[in-house]
């Protein structure tokens, strides 16, 4: 018969006495005696501390059955084989629910910002304690909420000011700031100089360029839409990862179980509401999109987000994905400054009208959409 091993640490349960005690001192066929005791767990530790744990004591190479390994093999190895067990099955399911709740707090968020937002409100928002929400919303997010808050709209403030003349008055009351002066005291801080001086520089996004990139029709077709939900995942940092974008619709693509190639049914959207020449890479927010008619139950890396309907400039563009950025470019600087329009607060967002798996790269076409408001 074959030993049982313990379903928390994947130990081997050889004898009686390795084995952990239940809550009315009887004896615990699951766990061992290092890790379970009178119904308890003997440590909070999570699957990524329980296997850094686990291989502290391995060299940087490891001789293992004839060969040399390294300590991240080793540390996959433990990975496929402690996910496998009864305690951490069940806490990857807590894991996705962590991020079930920062992905509503992000939103949230991302709805609120001129709002006053008080952090003990979106721990109730993610329906955790204030002590769990902080430390997870960072530990996902790599930020704290206020961190996060303050980033935002700041980053926010500079767009305006890049794009826009509105006074500082109103945008400090856009973005949720008590007054101009505290905005500025703030904007100051981050940028290194105040928003007066800040308009006053040539920017990147408000200097005109002389020539438009070729391919991109810079004679926008103005199109009113509805508001539409559409199923997302984040593309993460996607500027340092050049596979991100894939392994993100990868993902969506799977588990929505659809075929990956945009039909009627379907429709393929990247949604982006940062600009990358303001917003460092790693904290850009982009999400891979699928709009579908049928109402999908999201959970973990999932969610549902609403692309806000209104007035949209709508480029359409042939050629490789990758000039994307250069397109984005061409149109705040060439066409925005000298169009009828303004920018309006708002996500701007792609629509892919073929596949990388049906047409060359340089025949992907590319609906791009820029939220606008008439002068």
């Amino acid at each position: 018969m074959k030993e049982p091993i313990c379903q928390s640490c994947g130990m081997s349960m050889a004898a009686i006495e390795h084995f952990g005690t239940n809550s009315n001192n009887s004896r615990s066929d699951d766990y061992c005696c290092f890790c379970f005791q009178k119904g308890k767990f003997t440590d909070d530790k999570s699957l990524d501390e329980t296997i850094e744990d686990s291989i502290s004591y391995f060299d940087d190479y490891q001789k293992i059955d004839g060969r040399f390994i390294t300590k991240d093999e080793v540390a996959l190895k433990e990975r496929m084989k402690i996910s496998a067990l009864k305690r951490w099955a069940s806490h990857e399911n807590t894991h996705q629910e962590y991020y079930k709740s920062v992905n509503r707090v992000v939103d949230y968020i991302n709805d609120q910002l001129a709002s006053s937002i008080n952090l003990s409100d979106l721990a109730g928002v993610a329906h955790l304690s204030d002590f769990h929400f902080h430390r997870i919303f960072k530990a996902i997010m790599n930020e704290s909420p206020g961190d996060y808050i303050q980033r935002l709209r700041l980053e926010k403030t500079s767009f305006i000011l890049q794009t826009t003349k509105q006074p500082l008055s109103e945008i400090a009351e856009q973005i949720g700031y008590q007054s101009p002066h505290a905005l500025s005291k703030a904007f100051k801080k981050r940028f290194g100089i105040s928003p007066s001086v800040f308009r006053k520089r040539p920017a990147e996004l408000s200097v005109a360029i002389r020539e438009p990139l070729e391919n991109l029709l810079l004679h926008p077709e103005i199109r009113e839409i509805k508001s539409q939900e559409v199923v997302y995942t984040r593309i993460i940092d996607p500027f340092n990862f050049s596979d991100a974008y894939t392994k993100a619709w990868d993902k969506l693509i799977n588990y929505l179980n659809i075929s990956g190639i945009p039909n009627e049914d379907y429709q393929y959207l990247c949604l982006s509401r940062d600009i990358s020449t303001i917003t460092n890479p790693e904290h850009i927010r982009m999400y891979a999109c699928i709009s579908t008619a049928k109402k999908i139950k999201t959970s973990g890396h999932f969610g549902v987000q609403t692309i806000e309907g209104g007035l949209y400039a709508v480029f359409k563009y042939k050629g490789a994905y990758d000039k994307l950025e250069i397109v984005y470019c061409n149109i705040y600087r060439y066409w925005i400054p000298q169009s009828a329009f303004q920018l309006r607060d708002n996500m701007s967002f792609e629509k892919y009208l073929n596949s990388p798996n049906q047409v060359e790269k340089d025949d992907l076409l590319t609906e791009v959409y820029i939220p606008v408001v008439p002068i």
